[in-house]
C-alpha cells in the first residue's frame, strides 16, 4: 500500500515552496482524480505565492520578515496537511493515484526509508523544440520519486550559482527560461521521506539555443 507524505515539517524554506508547487500543478491537471479537495486549488496557490514572497523576504533576517515567513510556511503545511490526507482516503493506497497528486510517498508494506536517496544517474540533456528550453532526463534510484532540479549559467563549481528550478515526478523535466546561447548546467536529486534530500547527480552541461 502507497501513502501521500504529508509531513513537511524537515523541508528547508527552498524545498518546500518547489514542492507545494509541483502538488498544486498535479492536482490541478488531475481534477478527475481529485475532484473534492479540503483546501481549493486557487487557495491553494496563493499560500504557495505567500510563503515564497515572504520566503524571499526572509533574507533581509529582519524579525518582522522572519515571522511572517514562519507564519506563512505554517500556513502552507496545513494545507498539505489536509490534501495529504485527502489524497490517501482517494487513493485507498493506490501508487498510480498518489503519483497523479504530486506528493511524495512512501510504501506502508515495509518499514519507511529515510535514509538520503542515492544520486539520480544517467543525466543527460537535450534541446526542446522551444527555444530558450531544455529536456533535461535522468534515471532516479526510487521509482515514483520527486525530484528537485537545479540550473547554473555562470560556473557550476560556485554553489551559489545553483538555483533551483522546480520539483518534477520521476525522471523527466522540461526547464524553461533561458536566454538562446546560454550555457547551462543541470544536476538533479532525489527527495527523500521526512525532508531527507539525496545526493546531487553529476551535472550535465548544454548551450541552449
Amino acid at each position: 500500500m502507497t501513502k501521500a507524505s504529508i509531513d513537511f515539517s524537515a523541508y528547508t524554506g527552498a524545498e518546500l515552496i518547489p514542492a507545494a508547487q509541483n502538488i498544486h500543478d498535479k492536482m490541478t491537471a488531475n481534477a478527475a482524480t481529485f475532484p473534492g479537495p479540503p483546501v481549493a486549488m486557487a487557495t491553494f496557490q496563493t499560500l504557495t505565492d505567500t510563503a515564497d514572497a515572504a520566503l524571499s523576504k526572509k533574507a533581509s533576517g529582519a524579525t518582522a520578515d522572519v515571522i511572517g515567513f514562519n507564519v506563512a510556511r505554517n500556513d502552507l503545511e496545513d494545507a498539505l496537511n489536509e490534501l495529504g490526507n485527502y489524497v490517501n482516503i482517494v487513493a485507498k493506497g493506490d501508487a498510480t493515484i498518489v503519483d497523479k497528486s504530486g506528493f511524495p510517498s512512501y510504501d506502508t508494506a515495509r518499514t519507511p526509508d529515510t535514509s538520503p536517496p542515492p544520486a539520480p544517474q544517467n543525466l543527460v540533456l537535450r534541446q526542446d523544440d522551444l527555444s530558450g528550453s531544455l529536456v533535461a532526463r535522468c534515471r532516479p534510484d526510487r521509482p515514483r520519486s520527486v525530484n528537485e532540479v537545479q540550473t547554473n549559467t555562470t560556473d557550476p563549481n560556485n554553489e551559489s550559482g545553483w538555483k533551483p528550478t522546480g520539483m518534477f515526478s520521476g525522471g523527466k523535466a522540461v526547464l524553461s527560461g533561458f536566454t538562446p546561447g546560454t550555457t547551462a548546467w543541470v544536476r538533479v536529486r532525489t527527495c527523500g521521506l521526512k525532508g531527507v534530500m539525496g545526493a546531487w547527480s553529476d551535472p550535465a552541461k548544454i548551450m541552449v539555443v
